[in-house]
């Protein structure tokens, strides 16, 4: 039986979720809307707790880039994770968001495909240069936090080539 770390909540430079704390089970006759009602990672289930059972993950993708556009109009979401020019910027600032996000759900994983987490760069060497740094800020990410990585795979549907 494989033991989950604690989830440590974690903040960027910026509070992106501010007045929000740590997310926790009050049982279904809360009336905190910010609360679990139904989940309680902590309850034995045949023999297991319900955080074992559960691998509950934020898709980076769905959670933190999908601004709700489609082919027939223009974005429905504002993210202020995605208001900085520089490439490798916005990346941190997205990576603080989720991980912000993440770890006051309690939320155990994470997964991306590789470019949810960067903007591919101009060229293949540009696009591996930022994939490496933002990586490697992603590993420091989980390690004060405790959130690990599900799963993480290469975009196999581009919207241009490099």
């Amino acid at each position: 039986m494989q033991t989950l770390p604690k989830i440590t909540v974690i903040t960027g430079k910026r509070e992106y979720f501010k007045g929000i704390g740590r997310i926790r089970f009050e049982g279904r006759e809360t009336d905190n809307p910010l609360a679990f009602r139904w989940y309680d990672e902590d309850r034995i289930v045949g023999g297991k707790t319900m955080k074992e059972h559960f691998r509950f993950a934020v898709a980076w993708w769905h959670t933190l880039c999908g601004t709700g556009g489609d082919p027939f109009g223009a974005p429905t979401k504002v993210f202020p994770w995605l208001d900085a020019a520089d490439p490798l910027d916005q990346a941190k600032d997205k990576m603080d968001a989720g991980f912000e996000l993440i770890t006051k759900m309690g939320i155990p994983f994470y997964c991306f495909h590789d470019f949810d987490l960067v903007a591919e760069g101009a060229t293949l060497s540009e696009s591996r240069k930022r994939l490496d740094a933002i990586t490697d800020y992603a590993l420091e990410k989980q390690a004060s936090s405790g959130v690990q990585l599900l799963w993480g795979t290469a975009n196999l549907f581009p919207t241009r080539a490099i």
